[in-house]
């Protein structure tokens, strides 16, 4: 991981660990939406926030107000960079339930956003890797297992 920060690329055109990938912009946000060979799924709205998914479509990573969160054992932890010299690491802090609750609410706001324009005649999806109707339909389910009931995994990682 690199110790500067930068804007993100253009996930669109570069994304390509995200074999079927769309974009469309939504009240002036660019939604990045992104599906991985396993069945991963990572949703960039902006630049921030960004939620990925594992394929057991539970919540493992989140990028926040410029903060890294990551699921460990079924809650979310802030990754708090330590350390100045040339390595980087992180310490894991424990999230109050009132920021876990607000970084879910986000994502549930956003996911019906992204919902209402997939079924929205005026959206203007922009797509690589795959037919739009497969996309949409692909995509919709895996909302509606989401929003079903938002699970956090149990480790961050794929």
């Amino acid at each position: 991981m690199a110790k500067q920060e930068q804007d993100r690329e253009d996930l669109l055109k570069d994304g390509k660990q995200m074999g079927l990938r769309a974009e469309c912009s939504i009240d002036g946000v660019v939604f990045v939406i992104g599906f991985r060979s396993q069945g991963q799924v990572s949703i960039y709205v902006g630049s921030d926030p960004v939620f990925q998914f594992n394929s057991s479509v539970e919540l493992r990573r989140v990028f926040s107000h410029g903060k890294r969160y990551a699921a460990i054992q079924g809650r979310l932890c802030e990754l708090a960079r330590s350390g100045v010299s040339d390595r980087l690491g992180f310490v894991t802090q424990a999230v109050p339930d009132d920021v876990e609750t607000a970084i879910v609410a986000t994502l549930e706001l956003s996911l019906a956003r992204i919902q209402g324009a997939l079924e929205g005649p005026e959206a203007d999806w922009r797509l690589v890797g795959g037919d739009f109707v497969e996309f949409q339909s692909q995509l919709s389910a895996w909302i509606v297992r989401v929003l079903s009931h938002v699970r956090i995994a149990e480790t961050p990682h794929v």
